[in-house]
């Protein structure tokens, strides 16, 4: 069967560390398959943006990764619906629309968050979500791990958030060493996080 990875999120704005999660996922053999699949919008993001603005600028990363890597699907259930989503929203659309459970990638920092989430029923997300969790230079690993179902992988790519990039382009900042040449073009051409 082929291990195919949901990369959800908000990816406001997608970087360079977004496109190399999925290359490196792809190239080194961890899975098959990813489908990169934004939020429509989440009751815990500010996204600073317009929708449309987002759904443009996530178009435009999507066209110009997906030119590249035949198996990094692009797909907008959620961003074009534009409703408040979880990861249990994702895992249930994708295992209908698939016929089995996908992997979902999350950032490292999330395993300590992920407990608390207050739609978590009977710990599903902790033990039978299947989690592909992403290290970060900066988190410190917990001693104790009290989960099923996951791996971790240290993928040693650049570091970069969203959230420092969207600060970046704030304070006029140079961001072209942090995401893709088409989204950093977007990004200036329609002055996006620049108030």
């Amino acid at each position: 069967m082929e291990k195919i990875a949901v990369y959800w999120g908000a990816f406001n704005p997608p970087t360079l560390w977004h496109q190399e999660v999925m290359v490196k996922m792809i190239t080194k053999w961890y899975v098959d398959k990813i489908i990169f699949s934004p939020d429509g919008q989440r009751l815990d993001k500010n996204y600073w943006i317009s929708h449309q603005e987002r759904k443009d600028i996530l178009e435009v990363f999507a066209s110009e990764i997906c030119q590249k890597w035949l198996n990094i699907e692009f797909e907008d259930y959620f961003l074009k619906t534009n409703t408040p989503t979880t990861t249990m929203d994702v895992e249930e659309y994708y295992r209908q629309k698939l016929g089995f459970q996908p992997y979902h990638i999350f950032g490292i920092d999330t395993i300590s968050s992920m407990p608390k989430w207050t739609w978590n029923k009977e710990k599903y997300l902790e033990i039978k979500l299947k989690k592909i969790f992403l290290m970060r230079k900066w988190f410190l690993l917990p001693e104790n791990i009290d989960m099923e179902n996951y791996l971790i992988l240290d993928l040693d790519i650049i570091d970069i958030s969203s959230t420092l990039v969207r600060e970046m382009l704030k304070n006029k900042w140079k961001v072209s060493h942090v995401l893709t040449p088409w989204v950093y073009n977007y990004v200036l051409k329609n002055e996006l996080y620049q108030n």
